[in-house]
């Protein structure tokens, strides 16, 4: 009996590397072909049947599925018009990085069993002005840019979902999560890991799905309707006028040519962001930290353009840690944190008129024509009897 479990063992074993050794030798083939080819002018080229292997054991390797859908669109393209699987493809160079994933993956290949179990449980929704995310009793909520408002609902719906993962899962490990839309297509490109008849709704999915591979996390979407999506619909249509305004790109870079680069963005959102890395003032998917009072700026050179509510306040943070950066302000001398910015200020001052102002919010544009902003480096370093004149 145990020398039979042996034979069984190793006749297992040798299928298994016999199939391991077809999808590493068509993954080489690939890589050879498309390595050769930066030197030629020819594409690589290989039957579409060889693709098809791939594509139809997806399943035995965890997130495969991502990483068939361009294959599949190039296969659909190459079969158009006739059914030869037999008939050699042309393979273009963006398909290396997948191949060079089936590579990696199947020298290793594992497929954790899914449970009925979810972590978390993540509502997301989209509408023609922003996106809208809620999770227990969080939620959050941001502005489309002007190109992604001429984006099609099913793309912003994805986007939307992706934001709500990167907010409210992004400190989830080796986990699954419960992704509730109110989008039938949303829904699909996500549970089938994209598709192959819109490649811009399969980019957004392939960056969704990425992402949650690089921690593990397993996603599974599903429908509600969009009368019970209620907190993420509110929030979707929500604005936020503190956080829409900011300098022209002709201004900031007028700033940055006299002062030097700022590090960070202290009160930014994703679409009005001047730095890589930013702060914004509510929940933002690729912020740094949201609240910039809640972290350090001693050690930044920052760039900030607060809300005016909360000048004074961003000023007595500076002089508590000794931070410096560039700041802009109204030019307003009446009020009161006036001369604290100016005692502040170790450079020279450089005023922006009306028109390097830019207001997304309607309701606040009729302060843009009669405010003239002032900007220059503050420093607690270099200043010492700013202190002194805070309000008390």
């Amino acid at each position: 009996m145990p020398k039979r479990k042996n034979e069984e063992s190793v006749e297992s074993l040798s299928k298994r590397l016999k199939e391991l050794e077809r999808y590493l030798n068509i993954a080489r083939r690939i890589r050879r072909s498309s390595e050769s080819s930066s030197s030629s002018t020819s594409s690589s080229s290989t039957p579409s049947s060889k693709s098809e292997q791939i594509i139809s054991d997806y399943q035995k390797v965890e997130y495969g599925w991502l990483y068939t859908k361009q294959m599949e669109r190039v296969k659909y393209l190459n079969l158009l018009g006739h059914d030869d699987y037999n008939r050699f493809m042309n393979i273009p160079d963006t398909l290396l990085s997948d191949f060079n994933w089936w590579l990696n993956a199947l020298r290793t290949p594992s497929h954790r069993i899914k449970v009925d179990y979810f972590s978390i449980e993540i509502f997301s929704d989209a509408s023609t002005t922003g996106w809208g995310a809620a999770c227990g009793n969080q939620t959050a909520s941001g502005r489309w840019s002007k190109k992604e408002c001429t984006l099609h609902i099913n793309q912003l719906e994805l986007l939307a979902a992706f934001f709500a993962l990167k907010i409210f899962a992004k400190n989830c490990h080796d986990c699954q999560i419960l992704l509730r839309v109110d989008n039938t297509t949303a829904i699909s490109y996500i549970n089938r890991m994209g598709g192959i008849q819109y490649p811009h709704l399969t980019k957004v999915t392939k960056d969704l799905w990425q992402w949650c591979e690089s921690r593990k996390i397993f996603v599974v979407a599903s429908y509600i309707k969009s009368s019970d999506n209620v907190t993420a619909d509110i929030e979707s249509r929500r604005s936020h006028p503190d956080i829409e305004w900011e300098i022209s790109l002709d201004g900031y870079q007028k700033l940055i040519k006299t002062f030097g680069n700022p590090n960070i963005d202290l009160f930014a959102s994703r679409i009005n962001k001047k730095c890589d890395l930013y702060v914004s003032w509510n929940r933002d998917p690729d912020a740094y930290a949201y609240d910039a009072f809640t972290i350090k700026w001693a050690g930044f050179f920052f760039y900030a353009f607060p809300p005016v509510a909360i000048i004074l306040k961003a000023l007595r943070k500076i002089i508590s840690e000794k931070a410096e950066g560039i700041m802009v302000v109204p030019d307003w001398p009446t009020q009161p944190w006036y001369p604290v910015f100016m005692n502040l200020v170790v450079s020279k001052i450089i005023r922006l008129n009306p028109n390097h102002i830019i207001i997304s919010n309607s309701s606040n544009r009729n302060i843009k024509s009669s405010v003239t902003l002032v900007a220059g480096v503050l420093s607690a370093r270099r200043c010492c009897s700013a202190a002194s004149l805070l309000p008390r």
